[in-house]
């Protein structure tokens, strides 16, 4: 039974919760500053736990429909359904329930906008996983889907929890995604092997991963001028050398920036998440000293 618990709570991806955390975060200091609107935690917290729900149901439902062919995977055959731990049955009620509750809590916000943002990323997602759509095996249509459509809308999740529009500076906003859609097209390029097995025709098998390692470098690169000039922009200075001192774990990355397809996933899936959750923190605790 202890295993049973703890396969649902693997199912739930949690550190895949910085995510939504860090881009809601970001969007909402965002709003602080250049707009000047009072940023309520309670509230950031409550929209935080909806889309934390939201997307623990999401990741539940991909392993749901992906068990057969992760079985097959040297290491996704370890997550909870593809193992044995978690039955099929049990896996998808999980799913369920927790986007029904990602979806309770999202309704008392009282914010249309920020429903449509939910509905947006759940609506997205299933077609990026479920049959007939299974966009995450078209090429293209699987970069899209999986790490454009996504960031913008958790973005502005946690912008229109307090601005009750999609204006956005864009800067902040290319920042973001551009940030995203290069680790994510990294990522992608470690599966090519897995993928081209099972026959999928997805972005990296079809065109190959040298195109797909410099869509990445371009991605991070404009991702990066975006943020510089967005601390001379809309951000304080300050933020500009936050920026700079989380340069310094760059080496750390070396092998899955000249060699993606090497890289040890779990090692870097670990160093990715605190990476970014050590800028997300700089970024929220700077926030104070630029509205007193």
């Amino acid at each position: 039974m202890i295993g049973f618990f703890y396969g649902l709570l693997q199912l739930m991806r949690i550190p895949e919760w910085s995510k939504s955390f860090g881009n809601m975060a970001i969007a909402a200091v965002t709003a602080g500053i250049a707009l000047g609107v009072e940023i309520e935690p309670v509230r950031f917290l409550a929209g935080f736990a909806a889309l934390a729900l939201l997307w623990s149901g999401l990741y539940s439902l991909n392993d749901f429909t992906d068990r057969k062919a992760d079985a097959l995977h040297d290491v996704k055959k370890k997550r909870p359904i593809a193992s044995g731990l978690v039955s099929p049955a049990a896996g998808l009620a999980f799913s369920l329930a927790l986007i029904l509750a990602g979806f309770a809590i999202a309704f008392s916000l009282e914010s249309f906008l920020f429903l449509v943002c939910m509905a947006a990323m759940f609506i997205n997602q299933v077609m990026y996983t479920m049959k007939p759509f299974s966009l995450k095996k078209r090429p293209a249509l699987d970069l899209v889907s999986g790490s454009l459509v996504n960031p913008i809308f958790r973005f502005y999740s946690g912008w229109v929890l307090f601005v009750p529009a999609f204006n956005a500076p864009l800067l902040m906003l290319i920042f973001v995604v551009g940030l995203q859609f290069g680790g994510f097209g990294l990522y992608r390029m470690s599966s090519k092997t897995h993928e081209k097995g099972l026959g999928l025709r997805s972005s990296v098998v079809l065109f190959g991963e040298k195109n797909l390692r410099r869509l990445a470098y371009v991605s991070l690169a404009i991702a990066g001028l975006s943020y510089i000039i967005a601390c001379f922009a809309i951000l304080p200075i300050s933020y500009l050398f936050l920026g700079i001192a989380m340069l310094l774990p760059a080496p750390l990355y070396k092998t899955a920036l000249k060699r993606p397809q090497e890289m040890d996933m779990r090692r870097m899936y670990w160093t990715t998440y605190a990476h970014y959750m050590a800028f997300i923190a700089g970024f929220v605790i700077l926030y104070p000293f630029q509205v007193l």
